[in-house]
């Protein structure tokens, strides 16, 4: 016969204390508390005896089957050093927590409806991961993805550290905001602990003075509404999310103002009106957006159709004579576009041609600082090919038939 537990106070030099064992005790492991008075004491050992009395009576009732899953599941546990009461509190809080949790297609949902704030490319950001997540775990409550999952979703979801790295952030971003009160979907630890790879830092993209003159003339020839936007990046490397958020009233003869809700560092700026540029604004006058109608689509076309290797579904759409694939064939051996690559070209011609480079922080609305700028674009280009690209105007021909409405004169 099992002994009895019994809960006798002992007077200590801290005070009356009670042992308490694990499967008595509220926190599932044995315990020792102290008492300033025995009387105090006493009341709490009576609890306990009430507790312990119950305890063994519903032990007593407890059906033969029942107790043998109980002894197997303590010997399972017993190597983990983790005890039967202690594991099913854990289970049932976890339980608790996953019910109360919403699907990885509910948060994703939810997250991307509390995005007022973001911009165009944030927000397609946000989709397009929320749309992986969902594809992957498509049944799954967001609290039981663990980050073993999470990583090796984004392994095979991404090329290379680059990309790895920047939808990390994307993920990293949901879960932390699916984590806070008073959601509560899910917990920081999945996320918190996946780190982001090492990636070599590359010198930047730049375009060479043919490359640029190809691709202008490729707009000039084929989208001629697509004009302007590709010379303000080319000749002020501003952003093209920046140019997007442009409207004909920011730009005059003397420049181009950025407002400081379409800026990145939410700063208003202004630029000055480059020469090439105004020859430009002035061949092809801007109508009633800088950027036109399908843009994107648009723009992918032009580079395309200047011999980058693009995908463009657009290209399929106009008259080209051979018609052209959406997809180029490996065998073109196509160059890739470089990222940003008009904005690293016009910092580039912008550092070779003199200007100096506090200005060009200030016009480009860096925010990398001052060392970066110098690491990556001082020296990078011939002052002769920078001389070449800013000598690039509109072809004759092409420029007369774009003179139609204007919002915009420049002198």
């Amino acid at each position: 016969m099992a002994k009895t537990t019994r809960f006798t106070p002992k007077q200590t030099v801290f005070g009356w204390r009670l042992n308490i064992p694990a499967k008595f005790s509220q926190t599932g492991k044995r315990q020792q508390l102290h008492y300033p008075t025995k009387a105090k004491a006493l009341a709490v050992a009576e609890k306990l005896k009430t507790a312990r009395d119950t305890f063994g009576a519903q032990a007593i009732a407890i059906a033969p089957s029942v107790s043998e899953r109980a002894i197997a599941a303590e010997k399972l546990l017993a190597p983990l050093g983790i005890d039967l009461l202690d594991a099913v509190r854990r289970f049932v809080e976890m339980e608790t927590r996953n019910r109360a949790s919403l699907s990885v297609k509910e948060a994703v949902a939810a997250f991307r409806a509390s995005g007022e704030g973001w911009s165009k490319s944030q927000a397609t950001a946000y989709k397009l991961r929320g749309a992986k997540l969902t594809e992957a775990f498509p049944d799954r409550m967001i609290s039981t993805l663990t980050g073993e999952e999470l990583q090796k979703h984004l392994e095979d979801s991404t090329n290379g550290p680059g990309g790895f790295n920047q939808n990390l952030r994307l993920v990293r971003a949901i879960w932390n905001w699916c984590a806070k009160p008073p959601r509560k979907w899910c917990d920081t630890e999945a996320i918190k602990h996946l780190d982001s790879k090492g990636t070599v830092t590359a010198e930047v993209g730049t375009l060479t003075a043919a490359q640029a003159d190809k691709l202008l003339q490729t707009a000039e020839n084929h989208l001629p509404e697509c004009v302007p936007a590709f010379a303000i990046a080319l000749f002020t490397g501003m952003r093209q999310q920046e140019i997007d958020r442009l409207t004909p009233g920011d730009i005059t003869g003397e420049g181009i103002t950025v407002p400081a809700t379409s800026a990145k560092t939410k700063r208003r700026r202004f630029v000055q009106m480059p020469e090439p540029l105004a020859a430009w604004l002035k061949a092809y006058p801007i109508g009633e957006s800088v950027t036109p109608a399908n843009w994107s689509r648009k723009e992918k076309a032009v580079r395309r159709l200047a011999g980058w290797n693009v995908w463009s579904d657009h290209v399929c759409t106009m008259k080209l004579t051979p018609p052209m694939e959406a997809a180029p064939a490996e065998e073109d051996n196509l160059p890739e576009w470089p990222q940003n690559g008009l904005r690293h070209t016009a910092a580039t011609v912008s550092i070779a041609l003199g200007k100096p480079i506090e200005q060009l922080t200030f016009e480009h609305g860096h925010v990398g600082g001052l060392e970066m700028l110098r690491r990556h674009y001082i020296g990078a280009m011939p002052k002769a090919e920078a001389l070449k690209i800013w000598a690039l105007r509109p072809q004759a021909k092409t420029a007369k038939r774009a003179k139609k409405t204007s919002h915009l004169k420049i002198a």
